[in-house]
């Protein structure tokens, strides 16, 4: 008879388990009571978890592994993509506002016009956009338009004059307003100066939050994704209440959970409180955000040589960096873990330094600090990475940004040497042991499948170039898979009970369509999800409704 006290509410049988801790999938069994693991082996060792309530789902040969874990999301904006218009396909700024006033028209709303994704660069004259051409089509009603790097913003006449920006508002700290000839603002926000208006744009309620917060897992359950880091700050918000995020845990409307990062310019004694309260298992809050510097593409990023396309600019300055120094001195001493924005080399040898003399002056404790995107990295500062116990958080998805070998701006700013050294996932993992894999949502999309596809190929879209950009940093599907689960579980202090298939762990398990250690990069990025399970629950299951 058997020992109906270990029966379990779900079992899944398989030839393909991976657990992220060893190097390959495995024949075996998972087995969940409650929201826990408590089987994991051999098909010979699943008869005492079987009772007569058993779920048993047979995986046959396809993949089973962790639920994923995005280490990098903007998750309040990452929803509002999800309800706004994508302007991505534009190729002029007349068709982009065409495509807002048609998208509004078909979903009326009140207040704000929102929209994601136009980039003047894929636009065939390259020219950054005018309120005027917002105006006609939208006179009355204030327009915040976010470009595809998420750091700029197109806005219209009426979102300046509520914001109060005019031909005398200064250009804030580490940003510009674009104006017109005769000094009036042009309508394009560049860095900083996003948050002249955003702090009015997305100055949200807790019903707006919610619903943004419930179309992004809504989109997320059919990836797999089942834990993020919510980085929140912003220009101009924080982006996200915890009051929010725990009502919706006690009411249990979480799908995922969600690990918030506040800024590190605010009140870090109120962060540290929050880090004590926010405790559950679905809502943590004890990591700090913040932008040490921008992106290449704009020449905001920080060097140590001059760009190759402007000599004499090594990377506009966005913020104070003495303010970064503090930050990470005192949330290091509250225990706090520090989460910064660092891609040009001289950013990431600025924030190693802060993070070295932090752990100088008060001492190793548990926090995990992590360097987000580490783009572009010295040699001698990728095994400074290892020696300070920093976390990398990349993201494979933006090697591929720009969708051709041609068109990849990195070669023409940094220069083909410099830009043949982006992206060093494979020696920041030798370095660590450790890399925390996310998408930077709603940069890129936030397919699991596409990160761990080009972090395999470091391909563009169009194929090139042959054998893959930097290729000796190329990563395996083993190691993908276990940056997306293990690795950002690690990078937020919690892999002894997320991201692996083990005892004792929470029960976030995905079962996908396909083998992926069996199968071409290209049918990986094409890969589908078939049930996700998260906290013991079967939030997602293909082809229900």
């Amino acid at each position: 008879m058997k020992e109906m006290t270990q029966a379990a509410g779900i079992v899944i049988q398989g030839e393909a388990i991976f657990d992220s801790i060893s190097d390959a999938p495995k024949p075996g069994f998972v087995a969940i009571k409650g929201n826990r693991i408590v089987g994991v082996g051999a098909k010979d060792g699943v008869d005492k978890f079987i009772g007569p309530d058993t779920m048993i789902i047979d995986a046959g040969k396809r993949l089973v592994v962790p639920g994923f874990h995005d280490s990098h999301t903007h998750l309040i904006l990452a929803g509002m993509y999800k309800c706004f218009v994508n302007m991505g396909t534009a190729k002029s700024e007349e068709e982009a506002a065409k495509m807002l006033y048609e998208y509004e028209t078909a979903h009326p709303s009140e207040g704000w016009v929102y929209g994601f994704n136009w980039y003047h660069v894929f636009w065939d004259d390259k020219v950054l956009p005018k309120k005027e051409t917002l105006d006609r089509y939208f006179p009355d009603r204030p327009v915040f338009l976010l470009n595809a790097e998420a750091h700029g913003a197109w806005v219209n006449s009426e979102a300046l004059r509520i914001a109060g920006v005019d031909k005398d508002t200064p250009d804030p700290f580490g940003g510009e307003i674009a104006r017109l000839e005769n000094g009036e603002p042009a309508g394009f926000l560049y860095e900083s100066a996003v948050a002249l208006v955003g702090e009015h744009s997305l100055d949200l309620t807790m019903n707006q939050e919610k619903r943004f917060l419930k179309a992004y897992m809504d989109a997320a359950a059919p990836l797999g994704i089942t834990s993020l880091v919510d980085v929140q700050p912003y220009f101009g918000a924080n982006l996200g209440r915890l009051s929010t995020y725990k009502a919706m845990e006690e009411k249990g409307e979480l799908t995922v959970r969600i690990h918030a990062a506040s800024d590190l310019f605010g009140d870090l004694e109120q962060a540290a409180r929050d880090a004590e309260t926010c405790t559950g298992d679905k809502v943590r809050a004890n990591l700090l955000k913040q932008f040490v510097d921008g992106v290449p593409i704009t020449h905001t990023a920080l060097m140590l040589e001059d760009y190759t396309d402007a000599p004499g600019n090594r990377g506009f300055q966005l913020c104070e960096l003495d303010r970064i120094e503090d930050g990470i001195l005192e949330g290091h001493r509250l225990g706090l873990s520090v989460k910064i924005h660092a891609i040009g080399d001289r950013a990431i040898r600025f924030t190693l330094d802060c993070f070295e003399r932090a752990i100088k002056t008060y001492g190793p404790n548990k926090a995990r600090h992590a360097i987000e995107h580490a783009e572009l990295v010295t040699d001698e500062d990728i095994p400074r990475f290892g020696e300070l116990g920093i976390v990398p958080s990349v993201q494979p998805e933006h090697v591929g940004l720009m969708p051709t070998w041609e068109g990849e701006e990195y070669r023409y700013v940094l220069g083909e040497e410099r830009a043949g050294k982006t992206w060093p996932f494979r020696r920041l993992l030798n370095a660590t042991g450790v890399l925390s894999l996310g998408s930077d949502c709603p940069v890129v999309d936030n397919n699991p499948f596409y990160g761990i596809h080009r972090g395999l190929t470091r391909l563009h879209d169009d194929g090139l170039p042959v054998g893959g950009w930097n290729p000796t940093e190329k990563l395996t599907v083993a190691e993908l898979i276990r940056g997306y689960t293990y690795g950002s579980a690690y990078g937020v202090s919690r892999e002894k009970e997320l991201g692996t298939l083990a005892v004792g762990m929470l029960a976030d398990v995905v079962i996908l369509d396909r083998d992926l250690f069996q199968v071409s990069p290209q049918e990986i990025r094409e890969a589908n999800v078939d049930m996700t399970i998260m906290d013991g629950k079967v939030i997602y299951k293909r082809g229900s409704r």
